[in-house]
């Protein structure tokens, strides 16, 4: 089997099916659209309230989130493989631009957030992360805007950007956190003064 019938036949399998349940949809889309934007918030608070080593995590997992994300945008304009509803190929279940499938920007931040801990002291928060990257994986290919291809190149190209990035990163840490921890609180001062924030 070629590797695009093995993406075509796996895609066939998890996008969802014409009678798919309403919770099924509704968990799919969720998990597929709106979850980022509760991890977002998530680690916004986190920084907000957390401490030095929360912070300087939370800075890591930023730093090579946009590294990533900067190549993923790059190979999708090179690349520009069709999305599935493109080749009007299974259900679609949320609209979106006809940009380039491969690798999948979602797939690419949630694993390179999740990696970004795997590779760090707080290991069992990353395989966590790893499995909720899957989870929205999962759901991207369900709704029908992704093949399961985009899903392993960005789970893959975030694993080498992580890995490849680990020397430089815990060379330069403290330093990059001097300097964004003296703009954040020159910035939010008058609220780090009242107690509001950290």
């Amino acid at each position: 089997m070629s590797l695009d019938s093995l993406n075509l036949y796996l895609f066939n399998i998890l996008n969802a099916p014409d009678q798919a349940s309403s919770f099924m949809v509704h968990y799919a889309v969720f998990a597929a659209h709106d979850l980022i934007y509760l991890t977002l918030l998530i680690f916004a608070v986190l920084w907000l309230r957390g401490g030095y080593q929360v912070k300087k995590q939370i800075l890591k997992a930023f730093v090579f989130t946009c590294i990533t994300l900067a190549i993923s945008e790059i190979l999708s304009a090179v690349l520009h493989t069709p999305r599935p509803f493109v080749m009007d190929v299974g259900q679609t279940l949320i609209q979106h631009e006809p940009t380039g499938s491969f690798p999948s920007n979602h797939m690419t931040i949630f694993s390179s957030i999740a990696f970004a801990y795997y590779f760090s002291e707080q290991r069992q928060i990353g395989k966590f992360l790893i499995a909720v990257a899957w989870l929205v994986a999962w759901a991207r290919v369900y709704v029908g805007v992704h093949f399961p291809i985009d899903m392993f190149g960005a789970f893959l190209l975030a694993f080498i950007v992580n890995a490849s990035g680990l020397t430089l990163w815990n060379t330069y840490k403290e330093q990059l956190m001097k300097w964004v921890l003296f703009l954040y609180e020159k910035l939010f001062h008058s609220l780090i003064q009242k107690g509001f924030i950290k």
